[in-house]
């Protein structure tokens, strides 16, 4: 379960925001879309933090289960790489929103 659960851990915000940030915009949620969005925005730092400190205790228990002199460091790249990428979905999902939310508001007002 460890070895999945920083995948898991980084994708979580991003689909809560795919989720609760639309349901926010067409229907009346107790949540506005700004508190959506900061919290999310917020819940992508610090998951991305958490899942990163995962993955590295899950490499250094198997370097300890079997030992190796030459240690790769790329699968933790690879994660770092991951957790930008998809702050970087997470902010390009909240612009998209924001601006049919906006449109949305100026529609109904005319």
């Amino acid at each position: 379960m460890l070895t999945i659960l920083p995948l898991l851990l980084i994708i979580l915000p991003v689909l809560s925001q795919l989720i609760w940030g639309t349901f926010s915009i067409y229907r009346s949620a107790s949540f506005k879309f700004s508190q959506i969005s900061w919290i999310n925005f917020i819940l992508q730092i610090v998951l991305s933090f958490v899942a990163f400190n995962i993955a590295d205790y899950n490499f250094s228990k198997q370097y300890e289960q079997y030992p190796n002199p030459m240690r790769c460091g790329m699968p933790l790249v690879g994660m770092a790489v991951a957790c930008f990428f998809l702050l970087f979905v997470l902010i390009l999902i909240l612009a998209i929103q924001f601006i049919i939310k906006r449109w949305r508001a100026k529609r109904n007002r005319i």
